[in-house]
């Protein structure tokens, strides 16, 4: 107990410093904001392969089966290696209770399989071709982009933009010139929830979906990608000259 007062009292300081306080001269604190809209440019197909069946090894060997078949089927698309993640296989007893004792039924064998899709106009064709070969009983994709960094950095550099303006506007109506930048930062640590900071920058889109892997697919299923949105804020204090 010695040593959790001095502890205490060390975060209790550092709250202040983490609080960004502001500069004593004049100064103008304005929050700058961007969206842009971006093409999804890569689809991810999450499967999950599983067998349950009371031979062990039957079962193991059957998830392999399938897994090496949607691999070698990924391949034909033109999908790298580096693009294809398979888990670790993962085995789980499963029971019932007969007659007041638990009893084995089977083992459940299964394994999960994310793969990328770089050329969107090969979706159409690589679904039917998931779907028909019944790997799995469930396909998820999610569309995203492949450079997302690259699109964060756009969109913050629009918030900049925009803060900078927001500020100018404000120091020109009360006579001001604007100066240099005090301090930049991604949180809103003017608020009381300064301790929990998590960057204003999101990536959304409606893109997710899951599809039967027994239903009949067709190769002529209309798709279109859209669009998805990506946002940022940034929070500048400017000082004035």
């Amino acid at each position: 107990m010695k040593f959790l007062i001095p502890a205490v009292a060390s975060l209790l300081l550092s709250l202040p410093v983490f609080a960004t306080p502001l500069p004593a001269q004049p100064h103008v604190y304005v929050e700058g904001s961007a969206e842009i809209e971006v093409e999804p440019d890569m689809m991810t197909f999450t499967l999950s392969i599983q067998t349950v069946d009371i031979d062990l090894a039957k079962a193991k060997a059957d998830v392999d089966r399938r897994s090496k078949l949607l691999i070698d089927a990924s391949k034909k698309f033109g999908i790298k290696a580096n693009d294809i993640a398979t888990t670790a296989l993962n085995i789980r007893p499963e029971y019932e209770y007969k007659d007041n004792q638990r009893v084995l039924t089977g083992n459940n064998v299964s394994r999960q399989v994310d793969i990328k899709l770089r050329d969107l106009k090969k979706y159409p064709e690589m679904m039917k071709a998931l779907v028909d070969a019944k790997i799995s009983e469930t396909i998820n994709t999610n569309l995203t982009v492949a450079d997302k960094k690259a699109v964060e950095e756009k969109v913050q550099t629009a918030a900049m933009e925009d803060a900078k303006a927001r500020a100018g506007r404000l120091a020109k109506s009360q006579g001001q010139t604007l100066g240099a930048p005090w301090s930049i930062s991604e949180f809103n640590n003017r608020g009381n929830e300064r301790w929990e900071l998590t960057p204003n920058r999101n990536l959304m889109g409606s893109s997710a979906k899951e599809v039967g892997a027994m239903r009949v697919a067709d190769s002529s299923e209309p798709f279109e990608p859209g669009v998805m949105k990506i946002t940022a804020q940034v929070y500048v204090v400017y000082l004035l000259k």
